[in-house]
């Protein structure tokens, strides 16, 4: 049989590997040896990734599948987890990498007013349900600097940012229909202004907890992945509570360990909770039950179901795990179990996270 030559044969490889490959620069921070190594993840469109250590020019992991990361998953700023690691994606690895995500994950900020704070898990459920991949929200006081802004954000706003293709065009339309709930950029460049000021390193702090008559509602990374956000702050609204403050939060896996040490030989899933809630951005939320705020504790446990979908279907079918969830590690939301932690979990994420 007739086969090309080996350079004609080694150029079809590299052709096809063009087309089927992504590659990223990333960063991991080795708290051991207190030095942040960096890598180059390639994924690969079956779903198999490789990553190679730079410095020490060798494979650091070899080709294998791992289907909990998606394409989606991987855009510059995000930190995705893989193997216990949180590696921040820095930049795009090539050409072909950085012209197709170009066009996939253009960059949006929205700025909701507080008049329309009510509004805003419907918001987020329109954005998501138009295609746009919700990466971060912060309640703070927009700078009247910030492209978009207007006498009405004056107080504290919601400042989303959005990526999809047409992510501007996109947001336009949702904010022409909304009634002056929200501006938002409309140019690359008020785009960039508006995530410097409002999510880069002089962003103004999130809006401050009150901590009292209050509880912690966290929205696990796979819920956000999953583009559930709106969807649950609209049940937990809908209960009757309140949002006082919310940001989103990268939770490193030494903070992971913290937070959830309570349920360390306790629950069986304690590893499997650390990995789920460092894998991505969460989202952490002070809320308060308006109708008996002493309650919110546990007013917030009961609309959240019990922590097992399965019990949750049975006993609480209209709660969040009972219509959401899919598994104990992946059931939405954590709440605060005892009344005598709200306080002390609000401000975990909220005083020392925030401000770390």
């Amino acid at each position: 049989s007739l086969e090309p030559p080996a350079n004609v044969k080694s150029s079809l490889r590299d052709a096809m590997s063009i087309e089927q490959r992504y590659t990223f620069f990333t960063q991991w921070y080795d708290s051991t040896a207190a030095l942040t190594r960096v890598y180059q993840l390639v994924y690969f469109t079956d779903n198999t990734i490789e990553i190679f250590d730079l410095k020490n020019r060798r494979t650091f992991l070899k080709r294998t599948k791992y289907p909990d990361l998606s394409l989606k998953d991987l855009f510059v700023g995000n930190t995705v987890t893989i193997y216990s690691r949180q590696l921040k994606v820095t930049e795009y690895g090539d050409s072909f990498t950085s012209s197709r995500f170009a066009e996939s994950s253009e960059t949006a900020v929205a700025l909701i007013k507080p008049a329309a704070l009510e509004h805003v898990p419907a918001l987020l459920k329109t954005f998501s349900d138009s295609g746009l991949i919700i990466s971060e929200v912060r309640m703070c006081e927009v700078p009247p600097s910030c492209p978009g802004y207007t006498p009405e954000h004056a107080g504290f706003a919601v400042c989303v940012m959005v990526k999809a293709a047409a992510s501007m065009s996109t947001m336009g339309q949702i904010a022409a229909a909304a009634n002056g709930a929200f501006t938002c950029s409309e140019t690359a460049a008020e785009t960039g202004a508006a995530v410097d000021l409002l999510f880069g390193a002089r962003a103004a702090p999130i809006a401050p907890p009150n901590c009292t008559d209050s509880t912690l509602l966290l929205v696990r990374p796979h819920a956000l992945k999953a583009g559930l956000l709106g969807h649950v702050l609209g049940m937990v609204t809908g209960a009757g509570f309140v949002i006082r403050t919310m940001s989103t939060f990268t939770v490193s896996r030494p903070n992971a360990d913290e937070f959830l040490e309570v349920y360390k030989g306790v629950v069986p899933e304690y590893a499997q909770y650390v990995e789920e809630l460092t894998s991505g951005v969460c989202l952490a939320a002070e809320v308060t039950y308006s109708p008996a705020p002493t309650e919110s504790v546990p007013k917030l446990r009961e609309v959240a179901g019990a922590a097992d979908p399965e019990v949750a279907r049975l006993l609480h079918p209209e709660s969040i795990r009972g219509k959401l969830a899919a598994s104990k590690v992946k059931n939405v939301v954590h709440c605060t179990d005892l009344p005598e932690d709200g306080a002390l979990e609000v401000e975990y994420f909220f005083n020392i996270l925030a401000n770390a």
